[in-house]
């Protein structure tokens, strides 16, 4: 079966400052985003390169679709006040039966609840280790250095990836 997964913002910035762009879009899944959040990207650097994959599909929303997507958004703000960014990668996610990739835990835990089949950036150092894009040893580097600029990671998780790469 073919792995779909659509990227939030975030997880396309650690994946930027922890210099593991590359090896993301090495892996065997298919990596979709929306317009919605290239246009959140606001460092010119970040943006280029991320644009630079051709393995990177870009969903772009026809004027149905936005309404579609506006209305949604009106929807979730009862339950949570998640952006017209978050909305659109959770939609299409949700629409299509691919998996949101997701640093933001509010988005994290309401999609989840409505059904959503969510991930987040550990999901992807699994998978790097898994088809041996990283080492263990180095994902354990990579992940300390993530910690350290991306405070709002589960500590717990981290240890445990820590501790079985670290033997």
């Amino acid at each position: 079966m073919e792995i779909v997964v659509v990227s939030d913002t975030n997880i396309f910035i650690d994946l930027y400052t922890t210099d593991l762009l590359d090896e993301f879009f090495s892996l065997t899944i298919h990596i979709h985003t929306t317009d919605f959040i290239i246009h959140e990207l606001k460092v010119m650097e970040q943006k280029s390169k991320i644009l630079g994959y051709d393995k990177l599909f870009i969903k772009k929303f026809d004027m149905r679709e936005m309404i579609e997507l506006v209305g949604f958004q009106r929807k979730m703000q009862d339950k949570t006040n998640v952006s017209i960014q978050d909305c659109s990668v959770w939609l299409y996610a949700q629409d299509n039966g691919y998996i949101l990739l997701t640093g933001d835990g509010k988005l994290r835990k309401t999609a989840i609840k409505e059904g959503t089949n969510v991930r987040g950036i550990l999901y992807i150092f699994d998978k790097l280790v898994e088809e041996k894009l990283l080492t263990p040893q180095k994902a354990c580097e990579k992940l300390q250095l993530l910690r350290q600029i991306n405070g709002r990671l589960p500590s717990k998780e981290i240890e445990k990836r820590i501790e079985i790469w670290s033997k």
